[in-house]
C-alpha cells in the first residue's frame, strides 16, 4: 500500500515544476503554439501594461494619432520579439543559460543580470499598479479614503498570488494566462461598452510634449515598440516547452501575435479612457475607477488582482531561473521566493519613500538600452553566426571545468561583450529621463531613440566582429532536432 504522505507528495510534485534551467525532456514538452500565444496575450491584461497606453494622450496626441503610434510601435517591437522564438527551441533551455551560446559560459552572467533586474523593475510596477486598482476599487465601493496603507495592503495581496503561481511554475502560469486572457478581456470589453456613450473618438489632443507633432508621435511610438522588446529575456522560458516538431514559424506567429494583440487591446483601451478624464495629469487607474459605476469598479478591482497575477508570476519565474543559472546550488523555488521578497521591498519603498512610478519609468527607459543590444546580438547570432545550430549540452559545462563550444576566451566571447558594451553606451547617449539625460538627447529633440540606437549599434558591431573572426557554427544538432 502506498503511504498517504507519499501519495500527497506525488500529487503536489505533479503540479509543482521541479525542473530548473536544465534541458527539458521531450516527454515533458507538452505546450503547443496556442499555449505560447496565450502566455504573452494574457500577460498584457494587467494595469502595469494598460497604463502605458495612456502616455500618447498625456503627450498631447489625439485619439486616432495615439492609435497609429500604438499600432506602429507594437508591430515593430512584436516583430523583433517574435524573431527570437526559435532560439529557445534550438537551445532547449532558459534565456539566462542559452545566452552562453553567444556570450560564453562566463558571459551568460550578463544575460542573467539583465533578466533579473528587468524582472524586478517590471514586477514592482505590476504589483504597484495591481495593488492600486484593488485599493482604489475598495475605496470606491466602501467610501474609504485612499491611503498609503490601503495601497500597501493591495500590493501584498497581489504579491502573494504571484509568488504562489511562480512557485508552482510553468504549467500553472500557462493555465492562468489562458484563464486571464478570457476573463480580463471580457471585463475590459464590458467596461469599454459602459463608457462608450461618453467616448469621443474625435478627441484632438492637447499641447504636444515635444513642441510639435512628429517628434511627439515618434516618442509615443518608440515607447510602445519597447514593450515587446522588454519581454525578450523571458521568451525562452516558454518556447523550450514546445512539443518536438513544432515549426519555428508557428512559434514566431504565436509569440509575436499574442504579444501584439494583447498589447494592442490593452493600450488602446487606456488611450480611449484617457480622452475622457478631465486632465491628462489624472492618475490613470484612479481616474478610470472614478469614471465607472460601482459594479464596474468592482470588476476593475478584480482585473487588478487576476490580471496582475500572470504578469507578475511570469516575471518572478523567469528571474528565478536566471538566478539559478548563476548559483546552481539554489533551487528554482528558493531563488523565486528570494526575488519575490526583494520585489515586495521595492514596492514598499515606492509607496512610503520615493515616487514609485517616476522611479520605475526612468529605470525601464535605461533598461531598454541594456536589453536592445542583447536582443540584437542574439538575433544576429542565431541567423548569421550559429545559423540555428547549437550544442545544448555544452551550455551546461561547469565554468570551473571550462571547454566546449562556448568557452571562447576563458569563458567570454569578447566579440559579443564589446558589441554589447558599445551598444549600451551608444543608447545611453540618447536617454532622456528626469534622473538622467544623455549628452546627445537634445540633438533629436528628446525623441526616444535610445534603445533603437543601442540595438542597431550592438547588432552591427557584433556581426562585423564575428565575420572578422570567421567564427563557425557547431556541427551538432540542436535541442529541437
Amino acid at each position: 500500500m502506498v503511504d498517504r504522505s507519499e501519495a500527497q507528495s506525488a500529487a503536489v510534485n505533479s503540479w509543482v515544476e521541479l525542473q530548473g534551467v536544465e534541458l527539458i525532456p521531450d516527454a515533458d514538452k507538452q505546450s503547443d503554439s496556442k499555449d505560447l500565444f496565450f502566455v504573452f496575450f494574457g500577460s498584457q491584461m494587467c494595469f502595469a501594461i494598460i497604463i502605458l497606453g495612456s502616455l500618447p494622450i498625456v503627450f498631447g496626441l489625439g485619439f486616432w494619432d495615439a492609435v497609429g503610434a500604438i499600432t506602429t510601435g507594437l508591430l515593430i517591437g512584436s516583430l523583433f520579439f517574435a524573431l527570437l522564438a526559435p532560439f529557445g527551441m534550438r537551445t532547449g533551455t532558459s534565456a539566462s543559460l542559452a545566452t552562453a551560446s553567444h556570450f560564453g559560459l562566463r558571459g551568460k552572467a550578463i544575460g542573467t543580470l539583465i533578466a533579473t533586474f528587468t524582472a524586478l523593475g517590471c514586477y514592482a510596477l505590476t504589483v504597484w499598479t495591481g495593488g492600486e486598482a484593488v485599493a482604489a476599487g475598495v475605496a470606491r465601493l466602501f467610501g474609504w479614503q485612499m491611503s498609503q496603507h490601503l495601497l500597501a495592503l493591495g500590493a501584498v495581496a497581489i504579491c502573494v498570488m504571484t509568488i504562489l503561481a511562480a512557485i508552482f511554475g510553468h504549467a500553472i502560469i500557462v493555465a492562468t494566462e489562458r484563464m486571464v486572457s478570457y476573463g480580463a478581456a471580457i471585463v475590459l470589453v464590458i467596461v469599454a461598452l459602459a463608457l462608450l456613450p461618453d467616448f469621443d473618438p474625435g478627441y484632438a489632443g492637447g499641447e504636444y510634449l515635444l513642441g510639435s507633432y512628429w517628434p511627439t508621435w515618434f516618442l509615443a511610438m518608440t515607447i510602445c515598440a519597447a514593450i515587446p522588446v522588454s519581454y525578450a529575456t523571458w521568451l525562452n522560458d516558454y518556447t523550450r516547452y514546445l512539443r518536438p516538431g513544432t515549426s519555428p514559424s508557428k512559434a514566431m506567429w504565436a509569440a509575436g501575435g499574442g504579444m501584439f494583440i494583447g498589447c494592442w487591446l490593452s493600450l488602446n483601451f487606456a488611450a480611449a479612457v484617457m480622452t475622457m478624464l478631465h486632465s491628462p495629469d489624472t492618475p490613470f487607474v484612479t481616474g478610470l475607477i472614478g469614471l465607472v459605476a460601482w459594479w464596474a469598479a468592482l470588476l476593475l478591482a478584480l482585473v487588478g488582482v487576476i490580471g496582475s497575477q500572470p504578469q507578475g508570476s511570469l516575471l518572478l519565474y523567469g528571474a528565478g531561473l536566471g538566478v539559478q543559472s548563476l548559483f546552481p546550488s539554489l533551487t528554482r523555488i528558493s531563488a523565486t521566493i528570494m526575488l519575490s521578497i526583494l520585489g515586495l521591498a521595492l514596492v514598499f519603498g515606492g509607496i512610503y519613500i520615493v515616487d514609485m512610478l517616476g522611479m520605475v519609468a526612468a529605470f525601464l527607459v535605461v533598461d531598454q538600452c541594456v536589453i536592445a543590444p542583447w536582443l540584437a546580438i542574439h538575433l544576429v547570432g542565431y541567423c548569421f553566426v550559429m545559423k540555428g545550430r547549437y550544442k545544448p549540452q555544452d551550455l551546461f559545462i561547469p565554468v570551473s571545468q571550462g571547454g566546449g563550444s562556448y568557452w571562447y576566451h576563458r569563458g567570454w566571447n569578447v566579440n559579443a561583450l564589446v558589441a554589447w558594451l558599445m551598444g549600451v553606451g551608444a543608447g545611453l547617449m540618447f536617454v532622456n529621463t528626469e534622473y538622467f539625460q544623455g549628452p546627445l538627447s537634445t540633438l533629436v529633440g528628446g525623441i526616444s531613440l535610445d534603445w533603437i540606437v543601442a540595438g542597431a549599434a550592438g547588432g552591427l558591431i557584433y556581426y562585423v566582429l564575428e565575420r572578422l573572426s570567421r567564427r563557425t557554427a557547431p556541427t551538432a544538432f540542436s535541442a529541437a532536432g
